[in-house]
């Protein structure tokens, strides 16, 4: 025969049911005090960890900088003697020639000029092949708009690097830009198939 409810079962089963929630509500909350305590260890280490990425990019930022200050101050030593590109004879060289009309600006890394050419010669401690395309398309174009004066002058591009990939060079000689490489204690240039833009 079934047992018999009475209203002391039914009040010891809500009581039993409020026991278990109560305990259930207890492990519930100690449980997202651990998760919460957590995620603030996660929080932090994460936040560590960006601040260790932000020092080292810097830093990396900065070895980049002095590399290619490194090797412009390299080629501008080596080219401020004779003056020499692409067949040419310079009388000045400018180094870090900048220069603002409007909302145009540019900046060059070695400008030598004589009375009917000027010769621009980029400088990367690594040349890449969009830096070449760059150095065509752009440098020219805004060379001429930012110093009207040698808008009718020749003008001669040399790429200097400490380092080339191979495709790079092919690449430079395609597009009629000189090629200057460190070679031991003095640089090399190949310009015998410079073009005049």
């Amino acid at each position: 025969m079934p047992e018999k409810i009475t209203d002391e079962g039914i009040l010891a089963g809500f009581k039993e049911l409020k026991d278990l929630f109560k305990e259930t509500d207890t492990q519930f909350k100690e449980r997202f005090k651990e998760t919460e305590a957590r995620f603030k260890e996660t929080d932090k280490k994460i936040a560590e960890m960006s601040e260790a990425v932000k020092k080292m990019s810097k830093e990396l930022g900065g070895i980049g900088n002095n590399n290619g200050a490194f090797a412009e101050e390299y080629f501008v030593n080596a080219l401020d003697d004779k003056k020499m590109f692409a067949g040419q004879k310079f009388d000045e060289l400018e180094r870090k020639l900048k220069a603002k009309v409007g909302n145009l600006k540019d900046e060059f890394d070695i400008v030598m000029y004589n009375g009917v050419a000027v010769a621009i010669i980029e400088v990367k401690y690594k040349v890449h092949e969009n830096d070449l395309e760059k150095l065509v398309t752009k440098k020219v174009q805004n060379f001429r708009e930012l110093f009207p004066y040698y808008r009718n002058y020749k003008i001669y591009l040399g790429i200097g690097s400490m380092s080339f990939y191979a495709n790079v060079l092919e690449k430079a000689k395609e597009l009629g830009i000189g090629i200057l490489k460190q070679k031991g204690e003095t640089i090399e240039i190949d310009a015998d198939n410079v073009t005049a833009y």
